[in-house]
């Protein structure tokens, strides 16, 4: 999960508190925003768990593409998905691999 998942999750979790708090004390209208809030905080990690695929790298290529992330300043993902793009985009002009023989 990203880091932002991570943190949608912490949210939900806080949000489902004050709600239980809010319900608790009788404090109806907190107790409605609270779970609206809660609502748009789950829609937004259900989107966000959909985003994007998880793609396992060996531990080797992991830590190059953070050491290239920091050199850069470009965020991981990005470069990662350049350097996915520029393989295929190799492997696509090899002609024997876009008819889909070796």
């Amino acid at each position: 999960m990203t880091r932002t998942g991570v943190l949608l999750v912490l949210a939900l979790a806080l949000s489902a508190v004050g709600v239980v708090d809010a319900v608790r004390a009788q404090d109806d209208d907190l107790a409605v925003l609270l779970a609206a809030v809660g609502l748009l905080v789950a829609a937004a990690l259900g989107t966000e768990t959909r985003r994007r695929s998880a793609v396992l790298l060996r531990p080797d290529l992991a830590r190059w593409l953070e050491l290239r992330a920091a050199t850069t300043g470009e965020p991981v993902d990005r470069l990662a998905d350049r350097c996915v793009a520029a393989c295929r985009a190799g492997l696509v002009e090899d002609g024997a691999a876009a008819d889909g023989r070796r």
